[in-house]
C-alpha cells in the first residue's frame, strides 16, 4: 500500500471528481450548474472502495473525532487539529499501512513553553512544519517529535507550504489578521521568495465586508504528478477557484450554480458585518467548493450544500458543459456528508481517502457485515462504537472521472 500514496499532506484531491459536465465560464452569468435532487448510491459511482481499521492508541479515541489532516509518508499520521495542544489536540499519531499504532508525540513537549496554537501543518521526508499562530513562528520538529529548527511566520500566516526550495506558498487559515500593512487587501494565500524575501503575488479578491468576518477553513490541493495546487475560497459568494504554481496565482474560473447561491439580499445578520450561520443551513447555500482538480480543460470538485449534501461536479471550462451527481453515502459517513476536513489524500493510483469515525461505521458495519469482508483491508473483527476512526478508499468508475 505504501506506494499508494502520494507525499504529503496535500490531501491531495478527491480523485474522486466524476465526469460529468459542468457549466463554466466565459459567459457564466449564463452558465450554471444544475444540482440535482436525486441522488446516487456511492457504491454505484465507484469501481472499487476498501476500508481500513486504525488502531490501538491507548484508547484515546477522542482524537479522532478532530482530525482535520493528514499525510502519508513510510506510515500513515493523523493530527488533532484546531490547535492547543491540550488533551486532544496538538497530537501527532503514526500508522502504518495496516493500519497499526506506531507512535505519537505531543506539542507541548515539544514547545515547553505554554500552549501552541496551529491551525494547519505540513510535512515532508525531513518532519513536520507546525505554524504557531500564538508566536508567529513556524517549528519543525522531527517525526519522533525532536525539535529541529523554528523561525518567524512571514506576514502572521497560519499554513506553510514550500514549492520549491525558493518559494513558500503561504496561506490564512480562518482569517487574516488586523495589523498588517496590506489590510486594505482581502486574500487567502500569497507566494513568497526566501531569495529575494518579498511577497511575490497574491490570491487578492473583492469580498463584501461581512465575508471577511465568516471565513473558513482552508484546503490546498496538489494533485498526483502536478506541481499545481488549487484552492476555493468557503462560503464565498463568488466561488472563485484559483490555480497556484511557484510561478504565480490566477483566477481559473467562478462556479455559478442554479440553485443555493448567496442571495446578498436577503443576509441575516447576528452582529454588525457577521452573518447568520443558520442563514446556510436554512437556504440550503453552497457552502464549500474543495478538492479541486483540473485535468486538461475539465475541473473537478466537491460541493457542500445546507451543511448535509454533497455532490460531485465536472465542468469543462472552455465550452462551459457541466454537471453533477447527489451523492447518498448511506450513512457510512458523519451526518451522512463529508467535509473538506474529512479528506484526507488522493493516491497516484487514483483512490480519493477520507475517514470516518467508528462510531458512526460499527452500524452500517453491523447490517453488511457479509457483504463487507472482500472490501476488509485488515481485521474489523470487535469493531467497537468507541474504536478510532475508519480510513475509506473510494475509486471511481473510469465513466465518472476518466484521468
Amino acid at each position: 500500500m505504501r506506494k499508494t500514496f502520494s507525499k504529503f499532506w496535500n490531501t491531495a484531491y478527491l480523485g474522486i471528481m466524476l465526469s460529468f459536465c459542468i457549466s463554466c465560464q466565459k459567459n457564466q452569468e449564463e452558465e450554471k450548474i444544475n444540482l440535482p435532487e436525486k441522488a446516487v448510491s456511492i457504491f454505484d459511482l465507484v469501481e472499487d472502495v476498501k476500508f481500513l481499521r486504525l488502531g490501538d492508541t491507548s484508547r484515546e479515541e477522542s482524537l479522532f473525532s478532530k482530525v482535520q489532516n493528514a499525510y502519508f509518508l513510510d506510515s500513515f499520521m493523523v493530527f488533532g487539529q484546531n490547535g492547543m495542544s491540550y488533551s486532544d489536540h496538538g497530537n501527532y499519531l503514526y500508522f502504518n499501512y495496516e493500519g497499526n499504532f506506531l507512535h505519537r508525540f505531543d506539542t507541548r513537549n515539544i514547545v515547553k513553553d505554554g500552549q501552541t496554537f496551529s491551525k494547519g501543518f505540513y510535512a515532508d521526508e525531513e518532519g513536520v512544519f507546525i505554524p504557531d499562530v500564538i508566536r508567529n513562528v513556524i517549528f519543525k520538529v522531527s517525526h519522533q517529535g525532536e525539535m529541529l529548527d523554528d523561525f518567524k511566520t512571514v506576514n502572521k500566516a497560519t499554513l506553510y507550504l514550500p514549492l520549491e526550495e525558493d518559494i513558500v506558498l503561504y496561506s490564512y487559515n480562518r482569517d487574516k489578521p488586523k495589523g498588517l500593512l496590506d489590510d486594505d487587501e482581502y486574500y487567502d494565500f500569497f507566494l513568497y521568495s526566501e531569495k529575494e524575501k518579498k511577497i511575490i503575488d497574491k490570491g487578492v479578491t473583492e469580498v463584501p465586508e461581512w465575508y471577511r468576518n465568516n471565513y473558513g477553513d482552508i484546503q490546498l490541493i496538489k494533485a498526483p504528478h502536478s506541481e499545481t495546487l488549487y484552492h476555493c475560497t468557503v462560503r464565498d459568494p463568488n466561488y472563485i477557484i484559483y490555480e497556484m504554481t511557484k510561478n504565480g496565482i490566477h483566477e481559473i474560473d467562478r462556479l455559478v450554480f442554479t440553485e443555493g447561491m448567496v442571495d446578498l439580499d436577503r443576509l441575516p445578520f447576528v452582529s454588525e458585518n457577521r452573518v447568520d450561520p443558520h442563514y446556510y443551513r436554512d437556504e440550503n447555500i453552497v457552502t464549500d467548493i474543495f478538492g479541486i482538480q483540473r485535468v486538461g480543460d475539465n475541473l473537478f470538485c466537491m460541493i457542500d450544500r445546507g451543511f448535509g449534501t454533497n455532490y460531485l461536479v465536472r465542468k469543462n471550462i472552455k465550452t462551459g458543459n457541466s454537471s453533477a451527481v447527489k451523492i447518498d453515502w448511506h450513512k457510512i459517513v458523519a451526518r451522512d456528508y463529508v467535509l473538506r476536513a474529512k479528506v484526507l489524500d488522493y493516491t497516484d493510483d487514483g483512490y480519493f481517502v477520507l475517514f470516518t469515525p467508528a462510531m458512526v461505521f460499527k452500524k452500517f458495519y453491523d447490517l453488511n457485515k457479509d457483504w463487507l469482508q472482500p472490501y476488509l483491508i485488515n481485521d474489523f473483527e470487535g469493531l467497537s462504537y468507541s474504536d478510532n476512526d475508519i480510513i475509506i478508499f473510494l475509486k471511481f468508475k473510469p465513466e465518472y472521472y476518466d484521468m
